[in-house]
């Protein structure tokens, strides 16, 4: 009895432990401020830059558009180049560089951790239930905060001819 509840127990752990791997890391903490995210940073990072990006391009940016970008930072078992880009002074979107030989292994991770994406579109799989999605080309892990995500699904709306 207790060696088919102990192999459930593990494979659970190892399902949770698998999933924190490729999840959201809580460093990215939508709607904070560049100085603080960058200061979080700092030892996740081999190298760190920011950027202001001019002209804005970000559809939710009134003011400002800043982009950090951290190079080695650890995620899915590699060091990548994130870029985490912030819309007045708010981070709202991480996007993670995925080798193109990774994407299929990394889809096949989501969709072990998350299920089906919510939308699957032209240039990639969206999972709507955890603001996040996987780019193709570029190859890329997508993380959104609510009001981007909010920002995007209206534009979607619109491109479709429904009311936001």
């Amino acid at each position: 009895m207790w060696k088919p509840i102990t192999a459930m127990l593990l494979t659970i752990v190892s399902l949770l432990s698998f999933a924190s791997d490729i999840d959201k890391p809580e460093v990215f903490r939508f709607g904070a401020p560049l100085a603080d995210i960058q200061s979080d940073l700092t030892n996740q990072c081999d190298y760190l830059t920011v950027q202001n990006i001019n002209p804005i391009t970000a559809p939710l940016a009134r003011h400002s558009q800043q982009q950090i970008n951290c190079m080695g930072f650890e995620y899915a078992g590699q060091k990548r180049l994130i870029e985490l880009v912030f819309q007045d002074d708010q981070l709202d979107l991480v996007w993670i560089l995925i080798p193109e030989a990774e994407l299929p292994t990394l889809r096949d991770n989501f969709r072990q951790a998350f299920g089906m994406p919510t939308l699957s579109i032209a240039w990639g799989s969206i999972y709507l239930q955890h603001n996040m999605g996987i780019r193709e080309k570029p190859s890329e892990v997508l993380f959104a905060s609510q009001r981007q995500v909010n920002a995007m699904l209206n534009i979607m709306k619109t491109a479709q001819g429904q009311q936001p």
